[in-house]
């Protein structure tokens, strides 16, 4: 054991990475339930006292907020305080686990908004397909594309490989590697200038016959050399660390390259020896900065102090595994490996201090403190984290235009929560997180292809496997107009005495028939389909939108019946459900469903999705989703809208319809995801 391990013995650079996936474990959970389990419930899920991971807080929903509850506690409400109970590092582990258990709740709700339909990944901007394009015996953890559009693979154990025209071809003669740990083959990098001189750069970690505490010891390497005949020649060291500072640890190294200016700046991760990151005469717990061709820019911030490694462009950075610049404004971004919660997304800037481990917003894996401290004077706060921990890894701001609402954004690979990401940055700041991929396998990179495309490295553990998959945009959607703006062609009006004109561009149905309902329907028939529409209701009135509508002269004397998503004005307000006109009654209400109910706005225009793909129905009033229905009642028939029996009072109204379109075509590659959970009624 190292001497930080015997001083530190739960220091997180001490245990395995795989700790980094045991969330709501440790010391931290047997604290929760001696001093917090009585109230709050077992499972976080309440009892005398709130949920906790419900996401409605009283009190506050931030850290801090967080962290003043359970220390001075509200005791006229019956909440203990715990300060001088707990000391600040055990309350600081506690707002954690409750993260983290939070996030656990969240787990089926997110796995089921991200899952594919028929293959297709739904987003917020764009659908599209998965297209497996090679793999390797281990980890894939880097990739380039070289100008002939083959491309480079760079695998953990040592081997380099250039995939053209479907298949690997394995380079010869690259870099003996030091595959310890986490260590191996790192990166793969082309020169910006590439095309003239055909440099390509490989990082990766070394072991040259250094010994730590009779260990063998290794530090991060970098290369240079160019290809030719899949033979790599022509090497050239481009940096090196003494072997004085070569560590035996296997974990956090970091390494990620980016070229700009003429300069090179790459990563090098603490190592696990957390409290050299502070240490300026160390290079591990760094964001470095040198010439492209190996020279120390004279320049750098740490250059004319005495001992300082003299390649340091910022300290205090723990493992950073991503790093990227943005093309708009040049910025340079990293994202890091936190311990157990608290991985970071960091703007780069020269001299500037990350913090780690003096300030974080993780703890040890095995559920302990590290520090209560979040911020301190003097070192940089992250531009966005995330607790628990997503184990963030590759980056690439996506230039192309084939995802155009993804173009200029970030993109971010995540390790155990198996996720790609897509932030949205405007002036330094994070404004947006999408999950845009889950639960497909481990995340380890990804890559802007000069064909406009995304490509991501998937891996998968015992054994270990990767696999470069590319993102496929699908078509855009062909819509239907169901109303040409001026006249009721291909719809009928059946059964009641309600009238229904057209006028200034929309369809007006005047409720004025007391005894039936009167159905505004369509010629045609449909079966798998995505309906939008405007609506709004004008009176205290109960409508509906009439999905596989059916009107058999053997049932209900010919009536029109069937599904039918609610559009209800009152106070109820069950807009966006769905009742089976004429048959099983309610098989999906708004019940409970504070959400969904709080979407429709009456007496306004409100704009209606309905799904109805396979025996799925989905549904959002005004983007809020309302209903997520499994029923195989009926698989096709009409559309059409209900103008209902006047109220008993004869109270009237009318509908008014706009915009209503249509999508036939292949409509399950245009689905929407949805964070509800599916109702099953089909045995109703």
């Amino acid at each position: 054991m190292n001497r930080l391990c015997l001083l530190l013995p739960l220091a997180v650079g001490c245990l395995p990475a795989a700790a980094q996936n045991r969330i709501g474990t440790g010391s931290v959970n047997e604290l929760y339930q001696t001093y917090c389990a009585a109230c709050h419930g077992e499972n976080l899920a309440g009892g005398q006292g709130g949920s906790l991971v419900d996401d409605y807080w009283k009190h506050g929903s931030s850290d801090a907020e967080i962290t003043r509850s359970i220390a001075a506690g509200f005791p006229d409400l019956g909440m203990v305080p715990w300060q001088g109970v707990l000391d600040d590092n055990q309350i600081r582990s506690l707002v954690i686990y409750i993260r983290e258990q939070g996030q656990i709740a969240k787990t089926k709700e997110t796995t089921a908004k991200t899952q594919p339909q028929g293959g297709v990944f739904s987003t917020t901007h764009h659908n599209f397909t998965l297209e497996k394009i090679t793999q390797v015996e281990d980890i894939l953890w880097s990739m380039e594309f070289m100008p002939d559009s083959s491309i480079l693979l760079a695998q953990r154990d040592g081997p380099l490989w250039r995939h053209a025209d479907g298949v690997n071809h394995l380079i010869e003669g690259t870099p003996e590697v030091w595959q310890h740990g986490q260590g191996g083959l790192l990166e793969v990098a082309l020169h910006p200038d590439y095309a003239n001189n055909g440099w390509i750069y490989l990082g990766y970690s070394e072991h040259t016959g250094a010994q730590e505490d009779g260990k063998d010891a290794g530090m991060t390497a970098i290369v240079r050399g160019r290809i030719k005949d899949d033979q790599w020649v022509d090497q050239e060291d481009i940096f090196r660390v003494p072997a004085e500072f070569h560590l035996s640890s296997g974990v956090h190294y970091g390494t990620r390259f980016v070229f700009q200016d003429g300069y090179l700046f790459f990563s090098i991760g603490d190592r696990g020896r957390m409290t050299m990151a502070q240490d300026v005469t160390k290079p591990n717990g760094k964001v470095h900065r040198i010439f492209d061709d190996g020279r120390i820019p004279p320049d750098n911030p740490f250059a004319e102090q005495p001992g300082a490694f003299p390649s340091l462009w910022t300290l205090g950075n723990r493992n950073p595994q991503g790093l990227d610049i943005d093309p708009a404004t040049g910025m340079l971004w990293a994202t890091e490996h936190g311990p157990r919660g608290g991985d970071e997304v960091n703007l780069i800037e020269p001299g500037v201090n990350y913090g780690w481990p003096v300030i974080t917003y993780g703890m040890n894996y095995n559920g302990t403190p590290i520090t209560n401290e979040t911020a301190r004077d003097g070192l940089a706060q992250p531009r966005h984290y995330w607790n628990p921990s997503i184990a963030v890894c590759g980056i690439d701001f996506y230039e192309g235009t084939v995802f155009p609402g993804w173009t200029g954004d970030l993109l971010v690979a995540g390790l155990a929560s198996q996720e790609l990401r897509r932030l949205v940055i405007h002036d330094g700041q994070i404004l947006e997180d999408e999950i845009i991929l889950k639960g497909q396998g481990r995340v380890r990179d990804v890559l802007s292809g000069p064909d406009g495309q995304l490509y991501v490295a998937l891996n998968s553990r015992d054994p270990n496997f990767g696999e470069l998959y590319r993102l496929n945009p699908v078509p855009a959607p062909q819509w239907q107009s169901l109303f040409d703006g001026h006249s009721l062609d291909g719809w009928d009006v059946v059964e009641g005495q309600s009238t229904v004109l057209v006028d200034d561009g929309a369809i007006v149905a005047v409720h004025q028939d007391a005894s039936a309902m009167t159905y505004l329907v369509t010629a045609e028939t449909y079966a798998d389909f995505i309906l939008e529409v405007d609506v709004k209701v004008i009176g205290n009135l109960n409508s509906g939108i009439l999905l596989r509508g059916q009107r058999n002269p053997a049932i209900m004397d010919g009536r029109t019946h069937g599904y039918q998503m609610e559009i209800d004005q009152s106070s109820r307000q069950w807009t966006g459900g769905i009742y089976e006109e004429g048959g099983r009654g309610w098989l999906y209400s708004l019940e409970g469903k504070a959400a969904a109910r709080d979407a429709y706005r009456p007496s306004e225009w409100n704009h209606y999705r309905i799904e109805a793909i396979g025996q799925t129905f989905r549904t959002w009033v005004n983007g809020v989703p309302t209903l997520h229905l499994i029923d195989d009642q009926t698989a096709s028939g009409l559309i059409g809208f209900q103008i209902h029996r006047l109220t008993e009072d004869l109270s009237g109204g009318a509908v008014y319809l706009r915009n209503i379109r249509i999508l036939t075509d292949q409509p399950a590659n245009h689905h929407r995801s949805t964070t509800l959970p599916a109702e099953d009624t089909r045995e109703l």
